[in-house]
This record gives C-alpha cells, structure tokens and sequence, in this order.
C-alpha cells in the first residue's frame, strides 16, 4: 500500500528516532527472567569436624564424660565423615606422656564404637604447657548460593525481572534435606541386584503365579478401623 508524500517525509524523521532510541536501549537491556535453580545453585563444600579432649599431666586415661563424648564423635564420623579420623598427640608439653596414653584409649574407644583401624590415623603437633589431645575429620555440607537477608519492594519492577532472592528458599529447603551431600561431588555406589530374588520371582511369573510377596494379616487394615 502506498502512502501519500507528506506521510513519508514524516516517517522518515520518525524512523531516525525510534531507530536512535533503540539503539540506546540496545546498550542496556533488561534482565532475562531467569529459573529458580540459576541464580542460588547448590554448592558442596568440606568443612572439617574437630574435636579437643582435655588433658592433665597426671591422667591416666579418659573420664567417663570424654569417653561418651568420644562415642558420639564416632557416631558423626560413621554417619557423615569421610576420609581418615586423625589423632594428634600434643608433642613438647607437660601434658605429651598423658596425650600418648589418652591416644591408645581413645583409638580403643573408636574402634568399638564401629569404626575400622584403617580409618584412624595419628600424628603429633608441637605445643606447650597442658596441650589437649585433638582430633579431627572431613565433612561435606551443602548449601545454597546467593541468598539475601533482604527483598526488595515486590512491587516495584520497572524491567519486569524477578527479585534476587527468587528462588532462594527452594534451594536452601533442598540443601537442608540432602542426607549425604557428598553424593553431589561423586555419584552413588549402585549394588548389584539379588540374582536369588530376581530367579525366584521368574519362577513364579513363568507358573502363572502372583509374583509379589505376600502380605501378613497384620499388614491388612480396613478405613473403618483405622478411623475409630
């Protein structure tokens, strides 16, 4: 369609100007809704699980009270530690013939709570005066990236985009529940399947019969008498 002359002149100077303005807001475009995964990712980070245990130079072994402590220090470590459980031995104090004394109980005390000799390693640290005994491992702790204490005025969004903590309780909620984040560093050991079961089950599905296990009177429970 073809439009009259003065129209054209005029759109011309009018194309120059949106051109000019698009060109400005090409310089700075606004930010692209994003996914709530890409801005608060879930990171993995090892932070070591220390613990100090008190000595005097007149011990002759562990209390009751460092012997329990030391039994729930060996419960963390089977529940979320990996690598070596390291004994370091206080070298150079009053407190070094104690330390090596505490050290063979507590390597006792460790391998009775459940853990293997392998996994225990001890060393020395140069000290001084009534040094402690230390111990230490590795933990993995995951958690989320990026999150703010504070949010923005919701309503106001000139460029349309989300605010900077979009997403953020999602990723921080999914941290907290990972049972082993070290399983986002490497992935899980998958076991081999149970050949016995897996023929067992082929041996019924090839007679023709019911294939699932079977369930006990007492797994079988009516509505009725689960809401009285």
């Amino acid at each position: 369609m073809a439009y009259p002359g003065p129209v054209k002149a005029a759109c011309g100077f009018a194309g120059a100007t949106v051109l000019a303005l698009l060109s400005a807001c090409a310089s700075a475009p606004p930010a692209p809704f994003g996914l709530p995964g890409e801005a608060h990712r879930i990171t993995v980070e090892q932070r070591p699980e220390r613990l100090s245990l008190a000595l005097s130079p007149q011990m002759a072994g562990l209390t009751a009270a460092q012997r329990e402590t030391l039994r729930g220090y060996a419960a963390a470590y089977l529940d979320h530690g990996y690598g070596p459980l390291a004994i370091s031995v206080p070298e150079g104090a009053a407190t070094s013939q104690a330390g090596r004394r505490a050290a063979r109980e507590v390597r006792k005390t460790l391998h009775a709570a459940g853990l293997d000799w392998a996994v225990i390693a001890q060393g020395s640290y140069q000290a001084s005066g009534t040094a402690p005994l230390l111990l230490g491992f590795t933990r993995y702790v995951a958690h989320a990236e990026g999150c703010g204490r504070e949010w923005r005025n919701l309503a106001t969004r000139p460029g349309n985009n989300e605010s900077a903590n979009f997403g953020c309780a999602l990723a921080v909620n999914t941290a907290a529940m990972i049972a082993d984040p070290y399983d986002l560093v490497r992935p899980g050991v998958t076991r081999p399947p149970s050949a016995q079961r897996r023929q067992t089950v082929m041996d019924k599905y090839v007679k023709g019969e019911p294939t699932g296990a079977k369930r006990s009177s007492d797994e079988k429970v009516k509505v009725s008498d689960a809401t009285d």
